[in-house]
């Protein structure tokens, strides 16, 4: 997009300059208006013909960088398997001496306590917005929004790419992982602690740093998701030794808080 835009600018101040040279030969009476006019409508439609075939031309971009990942067609047969401490063989990091104070450092403190807030650190470009992509679904967010860091946005994309990639069946790279939460205000998480108290975070919680996500569930071909499972479990694995993410594994999904 930025150099559609320069395209733009560049053609607009073009077309001033033709506007003016244009007036000025009309007033010297060296060309007619009605040609003066002409000239300056037969620029304008070249120019809005360069602008859409140049839009055009980055549609296969588009596509390339957001496919679509739900490839499992309703026809096919598909199974979501839960994915949890006892569905993933997966370290765990301590959770109130690693997830919480790695979520504030690498962050510089930003803390999201409510809507306002959000809204703040999303127009100073602190958070960014999250599509799925290559390898990965979200789902419907109730509690949360799809906002993260770069730093966390680059982490869950290349999880997914690298968990795609580790998939050497051809029907089972149709598989994709489902995250289920991403990042919450601090009212948010109240809600979610007084609805489930015994499964939530009171206080500080990386996803109120923008640096944290839940993966709940795993969608495949496979009748029993195994080559999905194994290729997640050992993607997980690979980062959080390269020291890019940190894992608790619990109940219901997996938590996954970005590292510096």
């Amino acid at each position: 997009m930025k150099i559609i835009l320069i395209t733009f600018c560049l053609l607009a101040i073009i077309g001033f300059a033709l506007s003016v040279f244009l007036v000025i030969w009309a007033f010297a009476k060296k060309i007619t208006w009605v040609k003066s006019i002409l000239f300056v409508f037969l620029y304008g439609v070249l120019c809005i013909g360069i602008l859409l075939f140049m839009i055009d031309r980055r549609k296969p971009d588009l596509v390339k960088r957001i496919p679509i990942v739900r490839t499992i067609k309703k026809s096919e047969s598909k199974r979501n398997c839960d994915c949890t401490w006892s569905s993933l063989a997966l370290q765990k990091d301590d959770y109130p001496t690693k997830h919480k104070p790695t979520a504030k450092r690498i962050t510089n403190g930003m803390y999201i306590k409510n809507e306002a807030s959000r809204v703040k650190w999303i127009r100073r470009r602190r958070l960014v917005p999250v599509d799925e992509a290559e390898g990965f679904g979200i789902s419907n967010l109730d509690y949360s929004s799809a906002h993260l860091t770069p730093l966390a946005k680059k982490r869950l994309y290349e999880l997914g790419e690298r968990f795609r990639e580790r998939i050497q069946k051809p029907n089972e790279k149709k598989s994709y992982f489902i995250v289920s939460s991403i990042t919450r205000s601090q009212v948010q998480q109240t809600q979610i602690c007084d609805r489930y108290p015994n499964a939530c975070t009171r206080d500080h919680s990386p996803h109120s740093y923008g640096v944290a996500f839940d993966i709940y569930k795993l969608t495949s071909s496979d009748k029993n998701c195994n080559i999905g499972m194994n290729a997640l479990q050992e993607v997980l694995t690979q980062m959080q030794r390269e020291g890019k993410i940190l894992l608790c594994p619990e109940s219901k999904c997996i938590h996954v808080t970005v590292c510096g």
